[in-house]
């Protein structure tokens, strides 16, 4: 970095291989435009507290994931000590039901195996409007990652408003920007709805994550320099209500992997239980 800034280069450019694309741009807008410190600020206040989340997530997670653990090593040992005992002692019937089972299981478990990598091959081939529109629509997850679009994409056109662009000049600008970037292509497509004679209010309906309260402050008739200053406040309010939405979320991780313990513990007694219910029901007749 200090090699390429003592040659002239850019900030944005010298960081640019340490960062991800969306960051990247963000930092890439704020230096055109004369607002570098103040989004550096922000972006360390956002990257702090992703790092504080995460921390925490990791801490939660790491009860359930030794229980997990230990639970895979007990169902390894029930395969390998107990259940032979248990064919054994019901040769006659239990080991075909356990063949025909296990059969059934390994079809099931690759055909959604199978399912699961085609469904992501197509995800992945779309272009990265329509990717984040599916992530969007997810249920719960969704929610969070819609805030973090309405944070991301409202501060940047803050930054852009504030200079004194229009929304033909931005679309213009975003149109040098990497085409798999999600800025990149939010332009591409406004600029050609904008050309086709429709409305901006069409465009931002279209999208769950562009905001969609966007409409109310492109229509009050306020001056560009004016409108920034309110997205400004707009992207702080959605910063605020993605890291509850997060916190919220990481609180239902934990209660969910217990019930997912749970549930393997209730196969694993069935397990041990039906064959030798299966082997008592044959004695005894």
């Amino acid at each position: 970095m200090v090699q390429l800034l003592e040659k002239g280069g850019a900030f944005s450019d010298a960081i640019k291989p340490f960062l991800k694309e969306d960051i990247y741009y963000q930092i890439l807008i704020a230096e055109k435009h004369g607002e570098l410190a103040e989004s550096l600020k922000t972006l360390g206040s956002y990257l702090d507290t992703k790092h504080d989340h995460q921390s925490k997530l990791l801490q939660l997670l790491e009860y359930p994931i030794l229980l997990l653990l230990f639970l895979g090593m007990l169902m390894v040992g029930m395969k390998i000590y107990i259940f032979p005992e248990l064919n054994m002692w019901n040769t006659a019937t239990r080991v075909h039901v356990i063949k025909n089972s296990t059969v059934i299981i390994l079809l099931i478990m690759v055909g959604i195996i199978t399912l699961v990598f085609l469904m992501a091959k197509k995800f992945w081939q779309q272009p990265v409007v329509q990717r984040v529109e599916v992530i969007c629509r997810i249920p719960i997850v969704g929610k969070v990652y819609q805030s973090y679009c309405h944070y991301y994409l409202s501060l940047n056109l803050a930054m852009l408003l504030k200079s004194g662009l229009g929304i033909k000049s931005i679309c213009n600008m975003l149109e040098n920007f990497s085409k798999t970037s999600l800025l990149h292509q939010i332009g591409k497509a406004l600029e050609k709805q904008l050309l086709e004679g429709e409305q901006t209010r069409l465009f931002i309906n279209r999208y769950p994550f562009i905001p969609q309260e966007l409409n109310v402050m492109l229509n009050k008739g306020n001056t560009t320099e004016a409108l920034g200053k309110e997205l400004v406040m707009f992207s702080k309010i959605e910063y605020q209500k993605l890291t509850k939405q997060i916190e919220r979320l990481i609180g239902l991780i934990q209660p969910m992997m217990f019930l997912l313990i749970g549930v393997v513990i209730v196969f694993m007694y069935l397990s041990l239980l039906l064959p030798m219910y299966h082997s008592m029901e044959g004695v005894y007749k």
